[in-house]
């Protein structure tokens, strides 16, 4: 997960041409991944998950007001 997360923020552009996918990914990581459950996981990956998730969903946001 954090190899997933340090390619995003690497690849920002290749990211933003493909945000809702991302957003995808990375609501599914949340749901789904023990390591990311708030009783059981790392605090520090919960977190930057979460914080990765709000700058997609975000830019997605921008991006459709922008339309």
């Amino acid at each position: 997960m954090r190899a997933l997360l340090d390619l995003m923020r690497e690849n920002e552009a290749a990211v933003q041409d493909d945000l809702v996918p991302c957003e995808f990914l990375l609501q599914q990581v949340s749901e789904n991944l023990k390591i990311l459950g708030p009783e059981l996981g790392d605090q520090d990956l919960v977190i930057s998950v979460a914080a990765e998730l709000a700058k997609v969903t975000a830019l997605i946001s921008r991006s459709s007001q922008r339309q």
